[in-house]
């Protein structure tokens, strides 16, 4: 998803405000759902299978500055599917140099919509999520482990704003 910054998002300090990244990570985990075809599963509005989901935690790493007018490329992907809850990760980058702005972790619960308490997501729904995960790595349980590569330090934009 590809987001120009507004004026309206941007602090005193000329820097996109902390909580809009936010806002940023949840739409962009909302347009992933909606491309899939998975938005009805989410919408309170429907009754699918009797459940809702709501945030637990949002988990926001800054990475590098982004104000006004700049253009955001921001990904997001199924990191995590539990028991009764969903982790999500959304990546923001400038759309020119790629250079990082912020990492946000969203992570939903599925709640009963009667009892108001966590409940597993619905099979359909967890079947759904998982063709979106990324594709596990191929290698052996019994393969010897490889050190990481390095990779170089991503570059940074100045501060200056």
């Amino acid at each position: 998803m590809r987001q120009r910054v507004p004026f309206s998002d941007v602090d005193m300090h000329g820097h996109v405000h902390n909580g809009v990244y936010c806002s940023y990570a949840e739409t962009a985990v909302n347009e992933l759902l909606r491309e899939a075809g998975l938005a009805a599963r989410f919408d309170p509005r429907s009754d699918a299978h009797g459940v809702v989901y709501h945030v637990k935690k949002i988990e926001l790493c800054y990475e590098g500055p982004a104000g006004f007018d700049d253009v955001l490329d921001i990904t997001a992907h199924v990191r995590r599917i539990g028991t009764s809850s969903l982790a999500f990760d959304a990546v923001m980058v400038h759309a020119g140099d790629r250079a990082p702005v912020a990492r946000v972790e969203v992570v939903w619960v599925c709640v009963d919509k009667e009892a108001g308490r966590a409940r597993p997501i619905p099979a359909p729904t967890r079947e759904a999520l998982a063709a979106l995960r990324p594709a596990p790595d191929d290698a052996p349980d019994d393969a010897p482990e490889q050190a990481p590569a390095e990779a170089p330090e991503p570059q940074r934009r100045p501060e200056s704003r």
